[in-house]
């Protein structure tokens, strides 16, 4: 029998040892999150990074509420896509002065009907631009910077 009691004895001990550094690696893995997300927040830019707020100009985009749910709004400034705006979203983004280019799809695009939008902009500082993402009279998307009330998502 003491070679029995001894596989226990070792197998109980194995059991221990295994659990012992699974707890420990799953208590490494939960720090390593924690850390990753604290350097992911650090590296976020801030809106008064070394400047005051009236050097730049504001951009937002909101989204229609009537725009659908299946579609997502492309949003790119000059060329360079800052968001997929989805159902209920919206976009706020600091612009430097200056001329600029805002081009929206939508995604998926609905049976052709989707054309690149393009509108220009003259920032000035300390300006606030808001656009609202629409789709107009000829099922086209579109951005607007006056849409009528029942269009606006506040």
């Amino acid at each position: 029998m003491p070679n029995g009691r001894q596989r226990i004895l070792v197998r109980r001990n194995i059991m221990k040892i295994l659990r012992y550094v699974c707890t420990k690696l799953v208590i490494v893995a939960i720090a390593w999150s924690f850390a990753a997300a604290a350097s992911i927040q650090a590296r976020q830019p801030r809106s008064s990074s070394g400047s005051t707020g009236s050097d730049n100009a504001y951009l937002i985009v909101n989204r229609a509420a009537n725009f659908g749910t299946r579609e997502s709004i492309n949003l790119s400034v000059d060329g360079v896509q800052v968001a997929v705006i989805g159902l209920n979203g919206s976009y706020e983004g600091v612009l430097r002065p200056g001329k600029h280019v805002l081009s929206m799809t939508t995604n998926p695009q609905t049976q052709g009907l989707t054309r690149l939008t393009q509108r220009t902009l003259d920032a000035q500082p300390g300006k606030t631009y808001a656009f609202t993402a629409l789709w107009d009279d000829s099922y086209n998307a579109s951005l607007e910077n006056h849409a009528p009330l029942w269009q606006k998502v506040l």
